[in-house]
């Protein structure tokens, strides 16, 4: 009777092991499940900067190229797509420290507070970068575009192409935050959410 119950014992003891092993292996496979989330959006925000690093000094040499009036008139002209195109070699070490901050953080060995706060800090300066970028295609756009029109027509007043310029102009405003959204702040929030997840779970 007593052995009966000594072996009933045991077997309820093992029985209790084994479910808290499988816990031990759920709970890893969970976690391991949300960092895979959060490491598929931070791929993705690597490879946009990597894009932006490689692409920045090209796209201000596209952008002399398509000046090329300026270039000819001579005088002030030339001032604004060279401005543009110095611009975009000053944002070049910008954009290769942003690429290095997001190669920086690595899930596998990084607390969710060390990522947290990289996250954080490349949120805020997109942020600001949007902000800048807002000012900068207002201002920049305008002026570009006026001197432009006023080489190909001079004082000519041509209605079809103000309208057309002003309804572009206005498509560029509204597109600016949706490509943000589209390219930084989704993925910047499915971090947010992985990291949340594995906060609350590390926690229970």
């Amino acid at each position: 009777m007593i052995m009966m119950e000594l072996d009933e014992i045991k077997k309820i003891w093992q029985d209790m092991d084994l479910l808290k092993e499988q816990k031990k292996i759920s709970d890893e496979r969970i976690k391991r499940m949300l960092r895979n989330e959060g490491k598929s959006a931070l791929d993705k925000l690597i490879r946009t900067a990597r894009f932006f690093a490689i692409i920045i000094i090209p796209l201000g040499l596209l952008l002399c190229a398509c000046s090329y009036r300026f270039f000819e008139e001579g005088g002030y002209y030339p001032v604004v797509p060279l401005s543009f195109l110095l611009l975009c070699i000053l944002m070049m070490p910008f954009e290769t420290y942003l690429y290095r901050l997001l190669k920086g953080i690595d899930f596998s060995i990084m607390s969710v507070r060390e990522v947290s706060e990289k996250i954080l800090k490349y949120y805020r300066i997109i942020r600001k970068g949007q902000f800048f970028g807002m000012i900068l295609f207002i201002v920049y756009l305008a002026i570009w575009y006026f001197l432009y029109y006023k080489l190909t027509f001079g004082d000519e007043i041509v209605w079809f192409l103000i309208i057309y310029m002003a309804v572009l102009y206005t498509l560029g405003l509204i597109a600016i935050p949706i490509l943000y959204k589209k390219i930084y702040y989704r993925h910047i929030n499915k971090i947010k959410e992985s990291l949340k997840e594995l906060e609350e779970f590390d926690n229970n």
